[in-house]
């Protein structure tokens, strides 16, 4: 059923995630719904869970190397890459849609030192703490807060999905060319020296 929710999802936004049409789908009743989900608000916070931990494997599937900062943003573009194939599923799980925003609960930054407060979106937040955890260890970056220096990159990175999927860029190039231009900034801004050429 989830994977059936997150073709028509993919499809035709969250508005196209509808009861009957989904049970049809997969050939089974509406009841079906409330006996796995508790209803349709169930239904697409398990969609979030399930974004949320295809997120992780992917990014967490780009092979390391020595070298963190190469390997960090590496998987950076690897969590554009699925976000710009799965683009209704991503602002789902940002809670960008039907025209207003609606955090999921759980998902966000604590002073406490987490990303998320429940096991999926915990799974996904680890991937880019370990990222950059790896890069401080390397002594690549100052020895900062990580999860407030994840939090950085994923303002910058979210930031450039979401304009990227709208378009604002006009060309990939040019969205490209301030996002490579703003991870040098922000990798300066932690500690990291502007090399000279």
């Amino acid at each position: 059923m989830i994977n059936a929710a997150i073709a028509g999802l993919e499809e035709g936004g969250p508005e196209a995630v509808q009861a009957r049409t989904l049970t049809a789908a997969v050939g089974v009743s509406t009841q079906a719904i409330y006996t796995h989900f508790g209803g349709m608000p169930g239904l697409f916070e398990a969609l979030v869970a399930e974004g949320l931990l295809q997120v992780a494997a992917h990014v967490e599937s780009v092979p390391e190397t020595n070298d963190a900062v190469a390997d960090h943003f590496c998987k950076g573009w690897a969590l554009v890459d699925w976000a710009q194939a799965h683009p209704q599923l991503y602002r789902l799980m940002l809670g960008l849609t039907g025209g207003g925003l609606r955090l999921h609960p759980g998902l966000e930054i604590t002073m406490s030192g987490t990303l998320a407060n429940f096991t999926e979106g915990q799974a996904a937040a680890q991937v880019l703490i370990r990222s950059v955890e790896r890069m401080r260890d390397a002594g690549r970056i100052r020895p900062l807060d990580t999860v407030v220096v994840a939090g950085q990159f994923l303002v910058a990175t979210h930031g450039f999905i979401l304009l990227d999927i709208a378009g604002a860029f006009g060309d990939r190039d040019t969205g490209l060319t301030v996002m490579a231009q703003l991870t040098i900034n922000l990798m300066v801004g932690l500690g990291r020296q502007r090399r000279c050429r």
